[in-house]
């Protein structure tokens, strides 16, 4: 659950960051499972591969591992995007994100498809994304920068390539789990290391939203046969079309 503390933090400041929810034993478990699906994927869904060859995504993770099965359900980090997002919310997208060793900065956005909607904004939450650190993020090797308050910026939206005074870096050991509010303004930060910055990405909606991705379709009848009430719920059988039929 969420503190007092941490619920206003969000709230003013329009993230959180809830370090070492996991062990880093599990941290590195999760970074050892991403960096193989990473290896087997480069090749062939090149459409991943981004930022000159130094960055890539792996899509789809509830249907890759039981170990990712587990983790979006994880208690502590679905609280929180609970508190954002209501009981009901539902799952977007689930992705590892590997920004390299040479990586660009990322440059500032507001998540999907908040960039796309008519302003003024809601001032409520209509996405929110979970940052799993599977590295520990530090200031040389791509960790998270965010303008604080942005996500009360309703009317306008980050500039291409303007880089804003009050932006700050987001560290922390790994295991942690920094959760943002969809309409904050965030980008990765430029990798300076010789090693990949590793995160996974829980990217959730409002349960009337269309998500990023049709869970229903992209995950396998095995996975659907053993989900549990709250991964059915997060994958939006329950809030489904009725068609009165």
């Amino acid at each position: 659950m969420l503190t007092d503390a941490e619920k206003a933090h969000l709230d003013e400041h329009g993230f959180v960051l809830l370090k070492n929810a996991i062990t880093a034993d599990h941290a590195d478990a999760l970074r050892e499972r991403s960096m193989a699906l990473a290896e087997q994927e480069r090749e062939v869904l090149t459409e991943h591969v981004y930022m000159e060859d130094r960055a890539q995504r792996v899509w789809n993770l509830v249907d890759k591992g039981d170990i990712f099965e587990d983790a979006i359900q994880y208690p502590r980090v679905l609280n929180a995007i609970e508190y954002l997002l209501g009981e009901d919310c539902t799952l977007s997208s689930f992705t590892v994100n590997i920004i390299g060793a040479g990586a660009p900065d990322g440059g500032f956005h507001i998540d999907h498809p908040l960039g796309a909607m008519p302003t003024p904004r809601p001032s409520f939450a209509l996405s929110a994304n979970s940052v799993w650190f599977l590295d520990d993020f530090t200031p040389e090797n791509g960790a998270t920068r965010c303008v604080p308050g942005s996500h009360l910026r309703v009317s306008s939206r980050p500039e291409p390539g303007v880089n804003y005074d009050d932006a700050a870096q987001i560290t922390g050991p790994k295991g942690s789990v920094m959760i943002i509010n969809g309409s904050l303004w965030h980008a990765s930060s430029a990798n300076h290391t010789d090693r990949a910055r590793v995160c996974l990405l829980g990217f959730f909606c409002r349960s009337f939203m269309k998500p990023q991705q049709d869970q229903q379709k992209i995950v396998s009848e095995e996975v659907v046969s053993r989900a549990t009430p709250t991964m059915k719920r997060l994958l939006g059988f329950d809030s489904m079309p009725n068609t009165n039929a």
